[in-house]
């Protein structure tokens, strides 16, 4: 199974006033700890100015560095005409790249209009898990995105 992280938003708030970054960080450590099967893949715009090595630094500094070895890359920069679906298509490159996670997969991100509404008549996307960006990734989001993953 995998994720698909975003980081801002998700494991910092945004806009981000008084909190630092990854501030949200030992939320994610729980859910991956609980689904001790899940790897990560980084879909943050962090990705095109920081080294894959600098991201999981980012991700697991202050506790999570046991956590290292299950981030495994992060998805490729695709040029769309709008930003609507814009992370949805990076996505969908990496996966067509890595056949062996086609269905099994969750986006973690705060910002659905990067991802094109296929169940737009639900307003679900069925591999999009949607974190409000003014608090980032909560007790409340950990617990549902547990269950999420037991599903898969």
């Amino acid at each position: 199974m995998l994720i698909f992280l975003d980081f801002d938003g998700v494991l910092h708030p945004m806009p981000r006033l008084s909190e630092s970054f990854f501030c949200r960080a030992d939320l994610f450590w729980e859910i991956l700890r609980a689904c001790p099967d899940v790897q990560v893949v980084f879909s943050s715009s962090w990705r095109n100015f920081h080294a894959h090595d600098e991201l999981v630094e980012f991700v697991t500094s202050g506790g999570g560095e046991d956590l290292s070895h299950r981030f495994i890359g992060f998805t490729p920069s695709v040029k769309a005409e709008t930003c609507l679906g814009q992370r949805d298509i990076e996505i969908k490159c990496w996966l067509e790249a890595n056949s062996n996670y086609a269905d099994k997969w969750i986006a973690i991100d705060d910002m659905p209009d990067l991802f094109f509404h296929e169940m737009e008549d639900i307003g679900e996307y069925p591999n999009l898990y949607v974190v409000d960006c003014k608090a980032g990734l909560t007790e409340r989001d950990v617990t549902a995105l547990i269950e999420r993953l037991a599903a898969i």
